[in-house]
């Protein structure tokens, strides 16, 4: 079966939640230009508006052109808001290499090419229209997770099946899980937790909510009520974690690619919440080579909760795509904060007093598993069960 059009239509009527009279951009690679073409002539029936892609090639624009509705210019509405998207070659990521990982953790390109890198910390920035990555497959990203013998259509029936493209309403799906994330976002924000308590198999860590900031996460919203869904799938929340705060250790539950090694059984000790040790069965150099980046690097910074035994815990092999990889599992963070999660207007002075880490580079460690729990702890010592056995508690 040829997903490609319930899939642009999927991305049009729930990820970009498109509206007559706005203006969509598509920024789109010279590899996926047929699939940017589809969902362009499919956006314009929606918009009655033209549709600018934006063709680029290695990093460069090589052409810009307009897709025009079968409307002509006079009778369509008038332009009332602005629209982006990017369409993400999951075959242009850099998964494996044969370079040194200290050698690439070096070099500012690659760290970028390896999904690491931190976000900018621009505290004047306000997010003013919706936006969304729009992941395309290809045979390098399928490799990571079906076997060597897989077809074209082992592929997208992967693909198809993260996306729930292959159920009867597909649209109706993400709108359900939209609203059941917000509603885990407005109960886990109403605790006004201070404290987070993880145990695993093994390990357990403590930590503190960074100040001025708040759980964020599913689908979006502008000041305008006009609502979005920045990435699909649609699992996780997360949460901004004081910088100074953690103790304890963790271990990876998957294998997580990390500067083009595969790192397995990762155990990282910390301590006043900075990484101090680490050993890992396979991918040590890795490790070693992410955590002298900086000192940030070593930092603590993010929580990222996500049930397992869902689809994507399935069917995802390991941590391979920066993308993909907070919808698989639970995640513990270290590196640079998401400014997403900030619940007020923050100075650079705030930054410091909040311990909120800005490093260059950010890594995601999958944690999740059946035996993970968490507990949250208020200042006057009211505990709430929020992780049993790895699935949240929505009670």
């Amino acid at each position: 079966m040829d997903y490609q059009l319930p899939y642009a239509e999927l991305v049009i009527k729930r990820q970009l939640q498109l509206r007559q009279g706005e203006a969509l951009s598509i920024n789109t690679e010279s590899s996926t230009i047929e699939f940017a073409r589809l969902l362009a002539r499919l956006a314009c029936e929606v918009t009655i508006e033209s549709v600018q892609i934006v063709e680029t090639e290695k990093g460069r624009i090589k052409q810009v052109y307009p897709i025009d509705p079968k409307e002509n210019e006079a009778l369509r509405p008038k332009v009332n808001g602005v629209v982006m998207c990017h369409i993400v070659d999951l075959d242009r990521a850099s998964y494996y290499s044969e370079k040194s990982p200290m050698e690439i953790a070096k070099d500012v390109v690659e760290l970028g090419n390896f999904g690491l890198l931190a976000e900018p910390v621009e505290l004047d920035r306000r997010l003013a229209v919706p936006w969304a990555n729009i992941p395309y497959p290809g045979a390098t990203w399928g490799l990571q997770h079906l076997e060597g013998e897989a077809t074209e259509q082992d592929l997208w029936n992967l693909f198809a099946s993260l996306y729930r493209l292959d159920s009867p309403n597909p649209v109706s799906f993400w709108s359900e899980q939209a609203n059941m994330l917000s509603f885990r976002k407005k109960r886990l924000n109403a605790h006004k937790a201070e404290t987070l308590i993880m145990k695993g198999d093994g390990w357990e860590l403590s930590m503190k909510i960074a100040k001025d900031t708040m759980w964020s996460g599913g689908e979006q919203e502008l000041s305008s009520s006009r609502k979005f869904c920045s990435m699909l799938p649609l699992q996780h929340l997360y949460a901004t974690i004081d910088s100074g705060s953690a103790k304890g250790s963790l271990t990876s539950t998957r294998p997580f690619l990390l500067l083009g090694k595969l790192v397995k059984d990762a155990t990282i000790y910390v301590s006043e919440g900075k990484a101090v040790s680490w050993q890992a069965e396979e991918g040590q150099e890795a490790l070693d080579a992410f955590f002298s980046v900086d000192e940030g690097a070593k930092h603590l910074t993010e929580i990222s909760l996500a049930d397992e035994n869902t689809r994507e815990s399935r069917l995802l092999k390991k941590a391979s795509h920066p993308l993909f990889n907070k919808a698989m599992t639970s995640h513990i963070g270290f590196g640079g904060f998401n400014l997403e999660t900030l619940e007020r207007h923050i100075s650079e002075e705030d930054l410091i007093s909040d311990h909120l880490s800005t490093s260059l580079v950010h890594l995601d460690i999958p944690i999740g598993s059946s035996h993970l729990s968490i507990v949250t702890k208020t200042d006057d010592g009211e505990e709430t069960v929020v992780m049993e056995e790895g699935v949240c508690l929505d009670a």
